[in-house]
C-alpha cells in the first residue's frame, strides 16, 4: 500500500482486510520500507511520517487488518522510503510517538506501543 501526502485533513475510505504477499514495495538502493506493527485499536487510523528533524509534510499511510497465514495482525505500510532516521505519529496528534530507522534494501519493522500492555 503506497503512502499518501496531501494538505486535506480527511479520513479516507480504507479497503477490507490484506492477504499475504498483497503490499508491494519498491526498495533497493538507498529506499527501503517500513512496517509498523500496532494494537487493534489503532486499526483505520492515519499514521503520519517525517524524516527526524524535518516538518511535518502529510505523509502517512492507513492502519489496516492484515490476515498472514493462521493470525491477525494491524499494520501500516511505507513502501519506499529514503535511508534514515524516521519519526511517526497518529495524523493530527501533535507528538510523535515512534522513532525508527530505514536503511536502504531493506524493511524495518517497529511495534507501536500499546498502551494497554504497560503496568499501572
Amino acid at each position: 500500500m503506497a503512502a499518501h501526502t496531501t494538505g486535506h485533513d480527511h479520513r479516507e475510505v480504507v479497503p477490507g482486510p490484506s492477504g499475504e504477499a498483497s503490499v508491494v514495495l519498491d526498495i533497493g538502493g538507498d529506499r527501503g520500507a517500513a512496517v509498523l506493527f500496532t494494537p487493534e485499536a489503532l486499526e483505520g487510523m492515519e499514521i503520519e511520517i517525517r524524516p527526524v528533524g524535518q516538518p511535518w509534510d502529510g505523509t502517512h499511510t492507513a492502519v489496516r487488518r492484515r490476515d498472514v497465514r493462521s493470525s491477525t495482525r494491524y499494520a501500516g505500510v511505507f513502501g519506499s522510503l529514503p535511508g534514515g532516521r524516521y519519526e511517526l505519529r497518529v495524523r493530527g496528534e501533535t507528538a510523535p510517538v515512534v522513532t525508527m530507522s530505514v536503511t536502504g534494501g531493506t524493511v524495518a519493522q517497529v511495534i507501536w506501543p500499546d498502551p494497554a500492555a504497560r503496568p499501572a
